[in-house]
């Protein structure tokens, strides 16, 4: 793909027909999600995959799980091979055979299992899942947030999906979504995954909004303080609107969004993580709506820890559609616009800097998106560490005997400095 000249460019380039088939989408409608959802399964001789995978809860903790997925037959993903229209849905199902492949069976739930996996696959895993990567574009094969969640969400109430599996991103809420292929098929998995679905349809306006903002700061003129108000403003909203979704994620029994602590440590995250050799598995730091804020407030600092890995993750997890959106955003250089208004336009640099650290504040604050990430995030952690998951998608090593979860605290606090640091 070639990189674009502008922001509203871009998003023409990604919204044509001709786009639709590689890694990612963005939308004026949709935003950072699909344009649609409930992909169809493979057909022919690859329906094979689709045969395994359905059987993927009741293997879960079988036996002769991995007997069952290596039993697949040999197939080619070439072009000539596979349609390039079902090429999302075919690394959305190897990588989930992949990771089950990996890590199903009764012994894997064991702390030795954790910590000490097999790296190898099944050929008849292994060769397609890279042939389809790189028919998408990545460097190597591995099972990124758009093939786990992304392009494996469906509704499940079928008179919300059209025939064609358009949606209306305002009907994207947990209660509505599940996996089209689950895993485990528990509701931690159905809530967890359904939940990242959700955020991320809180940046939808983004991507209008943002085209608009390039517009507004390529063109000046009396009113345009005023405009980039108001688009600040929408930003802010829209963290808000993805931290409420964010908090319904909950571990109170008697909720309709109940994550289990115990049933997600135990399955659905300790699944995500791939053995060593292969690129991370799909994390929150990943997410769209964290690079998209992060290139808005102009994040430069990558120094914290998760600064780091969220930085390893863009080169693996995000697609180019992305890289590029959120790269031109960054060059949009919003902070110094803002500040620049103190000696050109003081009468109007007070409104500005207001909306622009209501938008830092909205991401990052206390009770923004990452302060509640904090938040909640620690104590799904320290659930997790005592039951038994001592490692994360970073392939980091945790004991109970550390009480991991409070450095993970002090490292989410760390990552979060280095954006409420840019506050005006």
């Amino acid at each position: 793909m070639p990189e674009p000249d502008s922001l509203a460019q871009h998003v023409v380039t990604c919204s044509a027909d001709s786009a639709r088939n590689l890694d990612g989408d963005i939308t004026v409608d949709h935003g950072f999600l699909p344009r649609a959802v409930a992909s169809p399964p493979l057909t022919g001789q690859h329906a094979a995959w689709e045969q395994v995978a359905a059987r993927l809860p009741e293997l879960a903790f079988a036996k002769h799980a991995q007997a069952v997925i290596a039993d697949l037959p040999p197939l080619a993903a070439g072009p000539e091979d596979l349609p390039d229209d079902q090429v999302k849905r075919a690394a959305t199902v190897l990588g989930l055979l992949a990771h089950s492949y990996w890590r199903f069976g009764v012994a894997r739930m064991y702390v030795s299992r954790n910590r000490d996996i097999p790296d190898q696959l099944p050929p008849a895993i292994k060769q397609p899942w890279q042939e389809v990567c790189r028919r998408l574009g990545r460097d190597s094969a591995g099972l990124t947030l758009e093939d786990w969640v992304f392009n494996n969400v469906t509704f499940s109430r079928p008179g919300l999906v059209g025939p064609a599996g358009e949606y209306r991103v305002e009907d994207a809420v947990i209660e509505n979504l599940r996996p089209s292929v689950p895993v485990y098929g528990n509701q931690a998995e159905q809530v967890f995954t359904s939940a990242f679905f959700e955020i991320n349809a809180a940046a939808t306006p983004m991507v209008r909004e943002l085209c608009r903002l390039e517009q507004v700061m390529r063109e000046g003129g009396p009113g345009a303080h005023e405009e980039v108000c108001r688009i600040l403003l929408v930003a802010a909203e829209c963290a808000r609107r993805a931290t409420k979704s964010f908090r319904r994620v909950s571990p109170r029994s008697d909720s309709t969004t109940f994550c289990d602590p115990v049933d997600w440590a135990k399955t659905l995250v300790t699944w995500t993580v791939p053995p060593p050799g292969y690129p991370t598995g799909p994390s929150g730091s990943a997410t769209p709506l964290v690079h998209l804020f992060d290139a808005l407030i102009g994040r430069t600092q990558y120094d914290s820890t998760l600064g780091v890995f969220a930085q390893e993750l863009r080169g693996s997890q995000l697609p180019q559609k992305h890289r590029f959106f959120f790269d031109l955003v960054r060059d949009l250089d919003l902070r110094g616009y803002v500040a620049g208004l103190s000696k050109a336009a003081p009468a109007r640099y007070a409104a500005v800097v207001e909306a622009f650290n209501e938008a830092v504040s909205a991401f990052a604050g206390d009770s923004g998106f990452l302060g509640v990430h904090k938040g909640k995030v620690v104590n799904y952690l320290g659930v997790g560490t005592i039951v038994g998951r001592n490692q994360s998608t970073a392939h980091d090593q945790t004991f109970i005997a550390d009480a991991t979860w409070t450095e993970m605290a002090g490292k989410l606090q760390h990552a979060r400095d280095e954006r409420t640091g840019l506050a005006i």
